[in-house]
């Protein structure tokens, strides 16, 4: 069966920059791409069953049709085989994970913004839900990216966590093809400046993973600035980053303090690249 990446949608302009950005991957990367709509029905005990049927054909059509406006926008696509489906599920993380269940999913790509986004700072509920739960690497791309047709500089945030070794490992089978530099950051959190013992430590956790890891030509930047976002954005632009790189160690535990960590939301609630989620549970 061949490798599909999946991109949810729900027909925001982010989704349709997200789905851009996996079709010019999939050429990349020879996969195909699949782009999934869930969609709910209104039905009500106080109705009849008839009027619960009506309802949910209007439910159905409606999708469909979104979905069709949605693939048009894409234009014609050569290369690669680009399908859509609609289908009837209570949250949209239900249908990614039936759908990964059942199919080669290499990659899941996702806006970093919904249709319901307002606030920019906060992540499309949406993508929320699918980051804390989904098995397979998640790729968010915020509204603003381009294309994938530029993949040179990655930078990787690291916390010195186990889970580093695997989030390499994903990248580089995801991304082997672009064959990108890749520095490695730490954020030295404490007030005093950093000592040799830091930088050592943090050369030595560089060893581990290109021992470990596939990749071999890992660079290495201690920072020692607050953890906010205009201090992320400058080491980002600084490295003149493409894409940015996380581990999560615990998705769920993650989210759930995402709003008291700084860098965290630096990094994944208001994307200045498009990022690239890994967690323990990532297959």
């Amino acid at each position: 069966m061949k490798q599909t990446i999946l991109v949810p949608t729900d027909f925001s302009n982010n989704s349709l920059t997200a789905a851009r950005y996996a079709i010019e991957l999939a050429r990349q990367m020879g996969t195909d791409v699949h782009i999934l709509h869930a969609y709910q029905s209104f039905t009500s005990a106080f109705q009849t069953a008839g009027a619960n049927e009506t309802d949910e054909q209007q439910a159905k059509r409606r999708a469909e049709s979104g979905l069709g406006e949605f693939t048009e926008k894409l234009g014609h696509v050569s290369e690669i085989q680009v399908a859509s489906s609609a289908v009837k599920k209570s949250s949209l993380l239900d249908a990614v994970n039936d759908y990964i269940a059942e199919n080669n999913v290499k990659l899941v790509i996702m806006g970093a913004q919904g249709e319901s986004g307002r606030r920019k700072d906060l992540l499309g509920n949406n993508t929320y839900d699918v980051a804390k739960d989904v098995s397979r690497p998640l790729l968010i791309v915020p509204e603003h990216t381009k294309n994938a047709s530029k993949l040179e500089h990655v930078v990787f945030f690291s916390d010195y966590q186990q889970g580093d070794i695997k989030s390499l490992t994903s990248f580089n089978s995801l991304f082997d093809h672009a064959r990108p530099s890749c520095t490695l950051v730490h954020i030295h959190e404490a007030e005093d400046a950093p000592v040799e013992s830091d930088r050592q430590r943090l050369e030595e956790w560089k060893a581990v993973l290109e021992k470990e890891t596939p990749l071999s030509n890992l660079s290495a930047e201690l920072a020692h600035v607050p953890e906010n976002v205009e201090a992320v954005n400058d080491i980002l632009k600084q490295l003149n980053a493409d894409m940015t790189l996380v581990t999560l160690v615990d998705a769920r535990s993650f989210f759930k303090k995402l709003l008291h960590k700084s860098l965290a939301r630096a990094i994944v609630l208001n994307p200045q690249t498009p990022v690239l989620l890994t967690s323990e549970d990532t297959e």
